[in-house]
Order: C-alpha cells, then structure tokens, then sequence
C-alpha cells in the first residue's frame, strides 16, 4: 500500500473511503486517505506566501511585520528570511561580484574586486597564498618556521617584545603538531610551510579553504557584512562582532585563535582614526602587507600606518629578497 500510496499524482480525490484517480477506483483506508492529503495539499500555515502577503502578515499580537521587502528580487535569491532576524543583522548584498568567477579559490594570489590579479609585482614562489602568509616568518626560508623566527618577525612588525614572545609561544605551541608527520611531538615546536594548511581551524572567516588557498567571494563577504561604520574598513568594536559572529559551536580552541589573530591583525593595521582597511587585510593574508612595514621600519618610519594603498606601491620594495627564489 504504502508503494501505491508514493506513486499517486496530487490530482487524487478522497471520496466515501475510496481513492479516485482519472476514472479508476482503488480501494483506500483512513490512513490512506491522510497520507495524500498530506502530499497533495499542504497544511496552509506552511504553504508559501509571496513577499507582499508575508511582509504584511499580523503576528499574535495584531501588529504587522515591519521586515521591507523588495518585490524586484526573486525568491530564489533573497538573503533575508522573516523569521531569522540575524539575516537581516547580517545581510549581504546580491549582485554579482565584479570579477570573474570569484567563487574559485585562488592558489597564488589574494584577489579582490579592486585587484583580481592579487597584488602587482608579487612572486608567489609556488607558495599558496596561506604559505605566503606564514613565509614572512621564516627568516632564513628554509621551509621551516621556529619559534626563534616567529619571535622575530613580530618584532621586525613593530609589535613590543612582550607580545612578540606571546605570539612566539602561542603560534607555534598551537600550530606545531599539526604540520608534523610524526607521532611524538618536536621539542623545538617547528611548523612546516608544507603542510601548513593543517593549522587552519574552526570559527575563522573560510577565507583560506581547507587547502590554504584564498577565496575572493569569502573575502568580499567579510566586509559586506562587518564594515558598516565606513565601507572598506573597519573599527574595533566591527571586529569584535566578526570573531563572534562566526563563532562554530563548542570550539573553544577556535573561538581563542580567531580572537588573536584578528586583534593581532587590528593593532598592526589600524590608522590614527582607530580605522581597519580591507586593502591592509588583503596584504595581511598574502604576506605583502607584513613585508611593506618591515620595510617602513627599517628605514626609520616606526609612526603607525595611516593609509594603505598596496596597489600603489612600486613591486620592486613589495617583494622581499627572499622572493625572487623559486620553491615550486
């Protein structure tokens, strides 16, 4: 029965405990009968209602939604639902991304729409764009970051020697195990650039897929979202909200990561308005962005970054002189 019941169109029509079905008529119970009724005519508290209907539909207490709706966009491709609030909290824009196929991760290079290139002048080395991130830090590019070498690209950011010892002991006590082979863990807490990508964790924005690539749309997503204040930036209190955000459930180790990385990322980007940029963050992801203040402080500059314009930057002072080795 149940077979028969599966294979019936929603034209059927219960009468007097029989099923008639385009002049046939089969035998049908009670049980029968609720069954299709449920398939062909859906309960009317669940069924669809167009933008305009639901957008002026009463609550318990007589009041009409206040959510607006646009009649232009198609269902299909609202990103507000009624009755998730933090949608509307956390809306992104609709149109397409002026770029092409943003979706793709990109291996080399930390595209945006304002450089779908990456940045200009960059060697990647091979390096994907997650390695290019962690290679500032190997000082003496060998492939091989120790905590020695994390202490020191902190410092050679500017960061105090407090935090730079901090950072030393938390990346590479949290990210060393992940990249090793082995079973018995490095006393000497290396992190391999090679298998880097296993130090990505949960809570984090997916900008780098599992594979340490760099995802445009997830990245535009970041700021369509979070940046309200002024388009392109952010302050303190945007991104305190971010990292709670995308918090994953039970992920303690997650939730501390993402907070530290984007504090960390905050102090060094920061201008004298208290202001985060989009285009210091993309530098922050791919590296160039540590390599261009390195560069500031070793020529005297120690002020805080005011404006950052990566794009504008000649490509010779972008890439470090370990850059111009290849390491495919």
């Amino acid at each position: 029965m149940s077979l028969c019941v599966v294979s019936l169109p929603a034209q059927g029509i219960v009468k007097g405990g029989l099923l008639q079905l385009t002049g046939r008529r089969i035998p049908g119970n009670g049980r029968t009968r609720q069954v299709v009724r449920m398939m062909s005519t859906p309960p009317q508290d669940v069924r669809y209602k167009p933008q305009s209907q639901e957008s002026t539909s009463s609550n318990k207490n007589g009041n009409t939604s206040s959510v607006p709706k646009k009649d232009s966009t198609p269902v299909y491709l609202e990103t507000v639902a009624t009755k998730a609030p933090v949608t509307a909290e956390r809306n992104v824009s609709t149109p397409d991304l002026p770029m092409e196929h943003p979706q793709i991760p990109r291996a080399y290079v930390a595209a945006d729409v304002d450089h779908p290139e990456g940045t200009p002048g960059r060697n990647p080395r091979g390096y994907t764009v997650l390695q290019q991130h962690c290679a500032f830090f190997d000082r003496n590019d060998d492939g091989i970051v120790f905590p020695s070498e994390t202490y020191a690209g902190f410092k050679a950011l500017g960061y105090p020697t407090p935090i730079s010892v901090l950072a030393a002991v938390v990346i590479n006590g949290s990210f060393s195990y992940s990249t090793y082979d082995g079973w018995i863990p490095d006393i000497r807490f290396p992190i391999y650039l090679e298998k880097v990508h296993r130090t990505k964790h949960g809570s984090d924005t997916e900008v780098y897929d599992p594979e340490g690539r760099f995802v445009p749309y997830k990245f535009e997503e970041i700021w369509n979202k979070f940046a309200r204040t002024k388009p392109g930036f952010m302050t303190y209190d945007e991104v305190i909200y971010m990292t709670d955000s995308i918090r994953n459930a039970n992920d303690p180790f997650g939730w501390t990561a993402s907070k530290l990385e984007w504090g960390f990322t905050y102090w060094l980007c920061k201008d004298e308005n208290g202001f985060m940029s989009k285009e210091a963050v993309r530098g922050i992801y791919d590296g160039s962005f540590f390599e261009y203040m390195e560069q500031r402080i070793k020529s005297g500059d120690k002020s805080k970054f005011k404006q950052t314009e990566l794009s504008k930057i000649n490509p010779k002072n972008v890439d470090s002189p370990k850059s111009s080795k290849n390491m495919n």
